[in-house]
């Protein structure tokens, strides 16, 4: 995959987050104890969360699946 600013190399990978209560979540906002949200992935038996995507060194722009 490219790059969708500078048209260089992507790295494949995964961003992992922790969270024991409720996965990951996008939100429009930053919240008082990350409440709210979405809920887009759960965790695993770890209480992990691994958003698989790439990256841009260059760019520091991240791609992620969920």
């Amino acid at each position: 995959m490219n790059c969708p600013q500078c048209n260089g190399p992507m790295e494949s990978g995964y961003l992992r987050a922790e969270s024991f209560i409720d996965g990951a979540k996008w939100t429009t906002k930053k919240t008082l104890l990350a409440t709210g949200g979405e809920r887009i992935k759960g965790t695993d038996a770890g209480g992990n969360v691994y958003l698989e995507g790439f990256r841009c060194r260059s760019c520091r722009i991240l791609s992620l699946q969920y």
